[in-house]
């Protein structure tokens, strides 16, 4: 098995068990993706999710796109969708613009929590902290799904995760808890954070900054995740991790593109299903993982 961490193999076998699922379901589920504002990188990753969900798998996917909006008017929108018996999932691109962003919390609020694909409603956080089913933020999700589909260790394993957001790095935690990890959350403000990480076997870089962790912060043999998507100089995709400084170092690793990203969108084609059909998807998905394990380790 070589070294590099592709989420090729994993999404192909995920989506064609989805697509096995639901072929024969009378109710396809459909997903409505809400934006605001000029967010480029935002509409393009849109873009992308619409079109990978909907050729794989045939879940609708409605990407809705205000300019500029109220929060009251913000707040009704989303009352309606939840009232609305043919919407399946809702979601709300983060960051939110100008001053809606000091309200984010309480609008994600008013996603109804079993529409809450992306996870990120209070409601969701909480059962999740508390160990129930529910939805898990897709990132999350898709990182976990990766480890196990390549047969990482968990159980016992230090996972270091250089983020602390509702996104990422508590949802992660919490499920890797469950898998009887010892995860550590690291943030902008820990100090020497290479002495940290160094002692991780798997270490996930999610801060947000381009090509911050070198050879120096990774632990030989660990498992290298990263989360990060950013352009250098050249205009070539990288992410928080130097690449090709890491690669040496690490038993596997994602490279910047093809991995986190692919699973991520994924994961939100499972969590819409699951709001359609409830808990006979998460087997579907230890089933799919078991499938592209034995791809992989082939």
């Amino acid at each position: 098995m070589e070294k590099k961490m592709s989420s090729s193999v994993v999404t192909k076998v995920l989506y064609e068990n989805l697509r096995n699922f639901l072929k024969d379901k009378k109710r396809i589920p459909h997903i409505v993706d809400i934006s605001i504002g000029d967010d480029f990188g935002g509409e393009m990753y849109a873009k992308m999710k619409k079109k990978r969900i909907e050729s794989e798998t045939g879940i609708g996917f409605q990407s809705v796109h205000f300019s500029d909006i109220e929060l009251g008017s913000l707040i009704n929108y989303i009352i309606d969708l939840n009232k609305n018996e043919e919407v399946d999932g809702i979601m709300l691109q983060l960051p939110l613009p100008g001053e809606l962003h000091q309200f984010e919390r309480m609008i994600l609020d008013f996603i109804d929590p079993s529409k809450d694909v992306d996870g990120l409603t209070s409601a969701s956080l909480g059962n999740l902290a508390s160990g129930k089913d529910g939805f898990v933020a897709c990132t999350s999700l898709g990182i976990e799904t990766l480890l196990k589909s390549y047969d990482v260790r968990l159980d016992g394993s230090l996972v270091g995760i250089i983020n602390r957001t509702n996104v990422v790095g508590k949802p992660l935690a919490e499920i890797l808890l469950r898998d009887n990890a010892t995860p550590i959350i690291m943030h902008s403000h820990t100090r020497h954070l290479s002495d940290v990480t160094k002692n991780c076997d798997i270490l996930v870089a999610a801060l947000n900054r381009r090509e911050k962790i070198t050879s120096e912060y990774v632990k030989d043999g660990a498992v290298v995740i990263d989360v990060g998507v950013h352009k250098n100089e050249e205009g070539k995709t990288v992410g928080d991790v130097l690449y090709d400084d890491v690669y040496p170092k690490a038993s596997l690793i994602t490279p910047p593109t093809g991995a986190v990203g692919p699973m991520t969108i994924c994961m939100l084609a499972y969590n819409a299903t699951k709001s359609c059909y409830g808990s006979p998807v998460n087997e579907l998905l230890d089933e799919g993982i078991e499938e592209a394990k034995k791809l992989i380790l082939k």
